[in-house]
C-alpha cells in the first residue's frame, strides 16, 4: 500500500513539474510577442541586419580565409551592402513614384474591366466598393491598408528610405565586429567543457542558417531577374518595381509565387488592353516560377526548408500581425531559422519535428 502511494505521489510530482514546466513556455511565448510587437522599430532592422550577414557568409567567410582584417572586411562588407541599397532604393523610388502617379488610371480601367465581370453576378460596383470597403476596415487602422494608401506610403522620399536603412547597416556592423571575440567570450564565461558544447551548437546554427539563407538569396534574385527581363520584353511598365517584387516574396514558398504573377499581369492588361498578351505574361511568369521553384531550387537546396504547409501559413500571420508587411516578408526566413535553431538543441527538437513538414 505505501509503495502504491509513494508511486501515486511521484506521478503527481512529475505531472506537476510538466505543466510547471509548459506554463513557463507558454509565458515565455507571450512575453516575447509582447516584446517583439511593441520594440519593431529596433527588431525589424536587426531581424534585417542578422538575415544580410548569414546570407553574405560565403564572402565573409572566404575574406577571413585570406586574413581580411576584420575592421576593413566589415567597410567591405557594408560599404557594397549601402551601394546596393543605394542603387536598387533609387530605382524602387522611381518607379514606385510614376505607379503612383498613375494608379487613379489603373484603379478606373480595374472598375471599368470588373463592371463587366460583377453583371454576371448580379452586383454593381458601389456594391462592390462597398464589400471591398467591408473587407479594408475589419483590420482595423493598424491593419491592411487598401492599394492606393499603401503604394501612396512607399512612395515617398527615397531618403527616408535610406534613412530607415542606416539602422540595418549599424547592426550588421556591430553585428560582424563582435563575431570574432563572441567565442573567447564563451569559453571566459562558461568554461572550455561547456563553451565547446555551445559553441558546437552555434557552428551547426550558422552553417545551416548559411546554406538556407545563401541560396535562397541566390534563388530569389535569379528569379526576379529572369522576370525583369521578361517583362523588359514584354514591354510591360515597372519592370524593376516586379522584379525585385518577386524577388522578396520567392522567400515565402508557393503564397509568394502567386503573388508575385498577379502584379505585373494586371498592369499589362491595363496598359495594353489585350487578353491575349496578360495571359501571355502570365504564363510565362507562371513557367520562370515553377522552373526555378519546382526545378532548379529543389536541385541546389535539397530538402530546403522542410516546413509544414500549415506552419509556413500561420508564420505569415503570425509575423503580419506583429510586424506589417515587413514581417510578412520575413516571415518564412524568420520561422526557418527557428526551426533549424530549434533542431540543434535537445530540449527543442520536438518542437523542430512538429514544424517540419515530414
Amino acid at each position: 500500500m505505501r509503495v502504491a502511494e509513494d508511486n501515486t505521489e511521484n506521478a503527481l510530482v512529475i505531472q506537476g513539474h510538466k505543466v510547471v514546466q509548459w506554463a513557463s513556455w507558454l509565458l515565455v511565448v507571450v512575453l516575447s510577442t509582447i516584446i517583439l510587437k511593441n520594440l519593431g522599430f529596433l527588431f525589424i532592422p536587426l531581424s534585417i541586419a542578422l538575415l544580410f550577414v548569414y546570407a553574405l557568409g560565403v564572402p565573409l567567410n572566404l575574406m577571413q580565409k585570406l586574413k581580411v582584417p576584420n575592421g576593413l572586411r566589415i567597410v567591405l562588407v557594408v560599404g557594397g551592402v549601402l551601394g546596393v541599397m543605394y542603387l536598387f532604393g533609387r530605382l524602387i523610388s522611381i518607379n514606385v513614384r510614376e505607379f503612383h502617379q498613375q494608379l487613379p488610371l489603373f484603379e478606373a480601367k480595374f472598375w471599368a474591366y470588373a463592371e463587366q465581370i460583377l453583371e454576371l453576378a448580379g452586383l454593381s460596383v458601389s456594391e462592390a466598393r462597398e464589400i471591398y470597403g467591408s473587407f479594408i476596415d475589419s483590420f482595423g487602422q493598424d491593419g491592411l491598408k487598401p492599394v492606393g494608401a499603401f503604394v501612396k506610403s512607399v512612395s515617398g522620399s527615397f531618403f527616408s528610405f535610406l534613412g530607415n536603412s542606416i539602422w540595418v547597416l549599424l547592426f550588421m556592423a556591430f553585428i560582424m565586429a563582435g563575431a570574432d571575440g563572441f567565442s573567447a567570450k564563451v569559453i571566459s564565461a562558461f568554461g572550455e567543457k561547456e563553451a565547446a558544447t555551445i559553441l558546437e551548437a552555434r557552428k551547426r546554427i550558422n552553417t545551416a542558417v548559411q546554406h538556407y539563407l545563401g541560396l535562397k538569396t541566390l534563388i530569389s534574385a535569379i528569379t526576379g531577374g529572369l522576370v525583369f527581363i521578361a517583362l523588359v520584353l514584354f514591354g510591360v511598365h515597372f519592370a524593376m518595381l516586379w522584379g525585385v517584387l518577386a524577388f522578396m516574396l520567392n522567400f515565402i514558398p508557393n503564397i509568394g509565387s502567386l503573388i508575385s504573377v498577379v502584379p505585373p499581369v494586371a498592369i499589362t492588361l491595363f496598359q495594353t488592353g489585350s487578353i491575349g498578351k496578360a495571359v501571355a505574361v502570365a504564363c510565362v511568369l507562371t513557367g520562370i516560377q515553377m522552373v526555378v521553384g519546382s526545378v532548379v531550387e529543389p536541385k541546389v537546396m535539397g530538402d530546403g526548408l522542410n516546413l509544414s504547409p500549415l506552419v509556413v501559413l500561420l508564420s505569415l500571420l503570425f509575423w503580419g500581425w506583429v510586424w506589417g508587411i515587413p514581417g510578412m516578408l520575413l516571415s518564412v526566413p524568420l520561422t526557418a531559422t527557428l526551426k533549424i535553431g530549434m533542431e540543434q538543441v535537445e530540449a527543442t527538437r520536438p518542437f523542430a519535428r512538429m514544424m517540419s513538414a515530414q
